[in-house]
């Protein structure tokens, strides 16, 4: 199986993005594309603001077909943005799991996904400069 690296919107504050991931008991659903990954994804990495934050476990990868439950947003309320039809999604149980180590990982914000393998990555010069 395979991980994954996605990018979280920097518009948001990290403070934020922490307050989502570890939100108790909670699910959480993200899109990996339009088109469904060629390997099993085992774990999503997620990086904000250059640097890489940790990971989600991977329940199941699924097409949505309207069976998913509306997204919520903090506050409780039906959120504005919501998942489109023929998406493939992770959905992955919590908890979030911080990234490793006390020295940040950097990597650099991107659309989409990349295959990823962090102890590799965390080992090369890329991420260890923040740029």
């Amino acid at each position: 199986m395979a991980d994954i690296i996605k990018t979280w919107p920097s518009f948001m504050s990290r403070e934020k993005v922490l307050r989502i991931f570890r939100m108790p008991s909670a699910e959480f659903y993200f899109v990996v594309g339009a088109g469904k990954p060629k390997q099993a994804i085992e774990r999503i990495w997620y990086t904000h603001q250059g640097e890489i934050l940790g990971y989600f476990n991977v329940r199941e990868i699924v097409c949505n077909v309207g069976q998913l439950p509306k997204l919520r947003s903090l506050e409780n309320r039906e959120s504005e943005w919501q998942i489109k039809r023929d998406r493939w999604v992770a959905i992955c149980p919590g908890p979030f799991t911080p990234r490793p180590g006390d020295e940040p990982v950097y990597h650099d914000s991107f659309r989409g996904f990349h295959y990823f393998k962090f102890d590799e990555y965390s080992e090369t010069m890329e991420s260890r400069i923040a740029i």
